[in-house]
């Protein structure tokens, strides 16, 4: 199972807990500082609190992003030597579109072979396909990359990502549109929409979902929940199916090999090659419903949707 949670969201969770009590054998989990977040709400993240934060529950980490400045290359760049040479750590940094290319250079001058690719969000396919052409073209055999948010399919199946979070995975829950990978594509299932669950019965039943379990009379959330999370994982398998390995190359930006974890997270370095998705998302009860396969990290803040997909994960393993 593979998640991504903010520490603007996380700050106060008792990590050892929650993770701890996830149904799955093992797991992959990226610690973003939520800097983005943050932004949007109004609120404010001091580096150093989050570098504590980082130490503290580091055994479950098995990656953790710079705290980054969104169009300041510059003062991301000064977070990223403090998080090194203050503390000790090991971030992953972070390039933002606008920014110049001159900072993704640094980056990969420094020896970093895993970086994160932001604000991709709100950007057209149109503009933002050259600027990653640029950016995989640039970094071609010496970095991978992850690109936060970015679940266009069709830009996942042009680029080779490392990894990307996803933070829409459970819309289906919010928003009464059940999304599923279903024979080599997404397909839409309406809540309560007799034709829609009528036309899409087969990917219904791909995903063992009752059709009652799609009416508004016997709407199961816990079950849609679920299906939510396991078709990113299906739909980074197809992805992995494209684009075959993708190694991690030895070097920074990642925890490096002798760091202690715990025996239940897998470590960057020691992943399968492929594009890993991050299930995301910004409440606390969305991750409990939602659990799944491929390395797309699944992003929520909502404890109850993590421990119900993390239930539906399992079952899917197994």
């Amino acid at each position: 199972m593979s998640l991504l949670w903010s520490y603007y969201y996380a700050r106060r969770l008792p990590m050892d807990e929650f993770l701890g009590g996830l149904e799955v054998p093992r797991l992959r989990f990226f610690a973003d500082s939520g800097a983005h977040s943050a932004r949007t709400l109004g609120g404010h993240i001091e580096l150093d609190d989050y570098a504590r934060w980082i130490k503290r529950w580091s055994p479950w980490f098995t990656i953790y992003a710079n705290l980054d400045v969104i169009w300041a290359a510059e003062a991301t760049w000064r977070n990223q030597r403090r998080l090194e040479d203050v503390h000790g750590l090991h971030p992953m940094p972070v390039f933002h579109t606008g920014e110049s290319f001159r900072a993704l250079e640094r980056y990969l001058s420094e020896g970093y072979t895993y970086i994160a690719l932001g604000k991709l969000l709100g950007n057209p396919v149109k503009s933002l396909r050259p600027w990653l052409e640029k950016c995989f073209r640039m970094a071609q055999g010496t970095a991978v990359f992850h690109g936060f948010g970015l679940t266009v399919h069709q830009l996942l199946r042009e680029f080779p990502f490392y990894s990307v979070d996803s933070s829409s995975w459970g819309s289906g829950v919010r928003y009464g549109a059940l999304k599923l990978f279903h024979q080599g594509r997404w397909v839409n299932v309406m809540l309560g929409n007799r034709k829609s669950v009528s036309r899409h019965r087969d990917a219904l039943e791909a995903y063992a979902i009752p059709v009652k379990a799609m009416t508004r009379g016997g709407y199961d959330r816990n079950v849609v929940a679920g299906a939510c999370a396991i078709a990113q994982y299906r739909a980074a398998d197809a992805l992995r199916a494209v684009h075959g390995p993708i190694a991690l190359p030895p070097g920074k930006g990642y925890p490096p090999p002798g760091t202690v974890q715990h025996d239940r997270v897998v470590r960057a370095s020691d992943d399968a090659p492929g594009l890993n998705i991050f299930l995301a998302e910004g409440s606390t009860a969305g991750h409990v419903r939602h659990a799944g396969g491929l390395h797309l990290y699944l992003a929520d803040s909502s404890l109850r949707w993590t421990y119900e997909a993390a239930r539906s994960i399992a079952r899917e393993t197994a």
